[in-house]
């Protein structure tokens, strides 16, 4: 019979590979949209869930780390991508994240700073903390809520950016999610994470290792 630690860091890990594959698969979704915006409710499904997983992870692995006996996980009873994402930015300011390397440095003014990730997070917190993702049953059962279609929202906002001057919103967008995934995957190597965190190096490595020069690209090395 496995011990209640080792039955913890499967269970973290198992959570970790889930979080990157929806994530990957997202983005291999977003790259379909090319012909058709409108189909946009499954990858939108596939990265909200995928982010507010890895978010959940880097704060699960943070709190056993720095708070042994009791550690609070109050904060991760949400689907909000946006509070989660402002207490992982927030763990990282406390781990004075930002000195420990050049990328590091990077990758909080990215997080802190990033226009275009902070208007996607706010369509991912929409669609996974608001319930967006049954939009459509709720229309169907009469339940008819607040807030308005996640796929229509998503295809407002790439013609705001094609409005913007973007020319390709969707190789747009892939790049700002390429660069959010690789910014918290490396909070795994660089981070205070303790052990459980750092042996998810090997899952995370899809991000952790993408450069710049790939970004915004979906059929890469990583995922042949």
């Amino acid at each position: 019979m496995s011990s209640p630690t080792i039955d913890k860091e499967i269970a973290f890990l198992e959570e970790v590979k889930t979080a990157v594959f929806l994530i990957r698969e997202g983005l291999i979704s977003f790259k379909c949209l090319i012909d058709d915006v409108d189909l946009s409710h499954l990858p939108i499904l596939l990265l909200s869930n995928g982010f507010e997983r890895l978010l959940k992870t880097i704060i699960c692995s943070s709190c056993l780390e720095k708070d042994l006996i009791k550690p609070n996980f109050g904060c991760i009873k949400t689907h909000d991508v946006k509070k989660l994402l402002e207490r992982v930015i927030k763990t990282a300011q406390e781990w004075t994240y930002e000195r420990r390397c050049v990328k590091t440095k990077k990758d909080m003014a990215f997080l802190e700073n990033c226009k275009d990730l902070r208007e996607l997070i706010i369509l991912l917190t929409d669609f996974g903390d608001k319930s967006g993702r049954y939009y459509n049953i709720d229309l169907i059962i009469g339940d008819k809520k607040d807030y308005v279609d996640p796929s229509k929202a998503f295809i407002v906002y790439c013609d705001k950016k094609m409005t913007d001057g973007v020319s390709d919103p969707i190789s747009h967008i892939t790049t700002v999610l390429q660069k959010f995934a690789r910014a918290l995957c490396r909070m795994f190597i660089w981070g205070e994470v303790g052990q459980m965190g750092k042996d998810a190096e090997t899952i995370v490595e899809d991000f952790l290792y993408l450069n710049d020069e790939e970004l915004g690209q979906v059929q890469s090395k990583f995922w042949e």
